[in-house]
């Protein structure tokens, strides 16, 4: 249809709905608007006119507004959004009652269809899942992926952002009723994200106890031990005394020795209990107050045990 056609309907329409009675918004200042628009449009002046037209439609949604201001966008070359307004006059002809204009942006749309550039974006199976992708500033959401979505012809640019790298950007150029499929890689990884990523391990503790509760409780068992055996055998020597020296009096000189070794031995016994209660002292002290040590290695305690001595050895 003609840009003479249009004209003579948009005007037809336009005194139609001046002649409706007012409606919500502001009407009145909508239809100076259009008016504007539409002169101006006339002279071929669409960027000029566009605000107009658009601000009309904000005040007063009404279909001659739809149709001239999508009539505009297709002359501009704003292909995607003059679809849009003119299934949208369509739909509001139809409320409307407005037959011819509804005729109009059918015939339109079916027009301009074949016009629409498409892009299909996909991400490579590389990329990571929380990949971000804006197509001219605007984020597309993951059910946008893999469809052909309706472009106008000419440059556009695609971002894909991922935390943590740089943006990939991706520049093309689309012609009138052209199609692509552009697959879409991740950024390399930024230099300091990278380093922020592979922390330093700080050297792993030996223990997760104090050194102390080694010590004290490794002195205790070994203190315990020795005061055991010693006991034993300062009873054993206790013993042999009483069977060579009955009555308290001794046939020989061994037997004196026994009942010399049954006093060292009760006596080192009694030191090695004494010994074994202070380790455990440290031991509990240890677990409950004291903190781990990340650099020393762990204690170890061993206990020798001679006829008449108890020695105690370790590291700490």
């Amino acid at each position: 249809m003609s840009d003479m056609r249009i004209g003579a309907c948009a005007i037809a329409a336009a005194v139609l709905v001046w002649q409706l009675p007012a409606a919500a918004g502001d009407p009145v200042t909508a239809r100076e608007q259009l008016k504007i628009g539409y002169l101006l449009a006339q002279e071929n002046k669409c960027d000029e006119a566009l605000p107009h037209l658009v601000e009309s439609l904000r005040l007063d949604p009404k279909a001659i507004t739809l149709i001239n201001l999508a009539d505009c966008e297709e002359k501009v070359g704003k292909l995607s959004d003059a679809m849009g307004h003119w299934v949208d006059a369509r739909a509001r002809a139809q409320s409307e009652g407005l037959r011819p204009i509804e005729e109009e942006a059918t015939a339109r749309a079916t027009a301009l269809e074949p016009r629409l550039a498409r892009l299909t974006i996909v991400l490579a199976p590389s990329a990571p899942k929380d990949a971000v992708v804006e197509r001219d500033g605007v984020v597309l959401g993951a059910p946008s992926m893999g469809v052909a979505l309706p472009l106008d012809p000419g440059a556009h640019t695609i971002l894909v952002r991922v935390q943590g790298r740089e943006d990939a950007t991706t520049q093309l150029t689309l012609g009138e009723g052209e199609a692509k499929r552009v697959e879409l890689e991740a950024g390399a990884p930024l230099a300091g994200a990278l380093h922020a990523t592979s922390p330093v391990r700080e050297p792993a503790s030996t223990s997760a106890l104090s050194p102390l509760v080694f010590v004290g409780f490794g002195v205790a068992a070994a203190g315990l031990a020795a005061g055991s055996v010693t006991g034993l055998m300062a009873l054993g020597a206790g013993s042999d005394a009483k069977t060579s020296c009955p009555d308290l009096r001794c046939r020989d000189a061994s037997a004196l020795d026994d009942i010399e070794t049954g006093r060292t031995l009760g006596m080192v016994s009694t030191i090695s209990f004494i010994v074994a209660g202070a380790g455990a002292a440290v031991g509990v002290y240890g677990l409950l107050w004291a903190k781990p040590s990340a650099t020393k290695p762990s204690p170890s305690v061993g206990v020798s045990i001679a006829p008449t001595s108890v020695a105690l050895r370790g590291s700490f």
